[in-house]
């Protein structure tokens, strides 16, 4: 009998958001490049886990210009 691992839990903190702001935490799973200042991804929804209440979102986020994008996904 094999024995179950328990969760492998790990803390990510930071500063700097508005008092009771909704804050979404997002797995980076690819990367892309802004092509004529527009960026494009392309998910395999098969891929991404699970959401909590059947949404998902996914956060485009220049990292340089700190430009973000957050689109429901269908």
């Amino acid at each position: 009998m094999r024995k179950k691992k328990g969760p492998a839990l790990v803390e990510v903190t930071a500063d700097g958001f508005l008092a009771g702001e909704d804050v979404a935490v997002a797995i980076i799973v690819s990367h892309t490049d802004a092509t004529n200042g527009r960026a494009r991804a392309v998910l395999d929804l098969n891929q991404l886990p699970p959401a909590p209440g059947g949404r998902r979102d996914v956060l485009l986020l220049g990292r340089i210009s700190g430009t973000t994008h957050i689109e429901a996904l269908s």
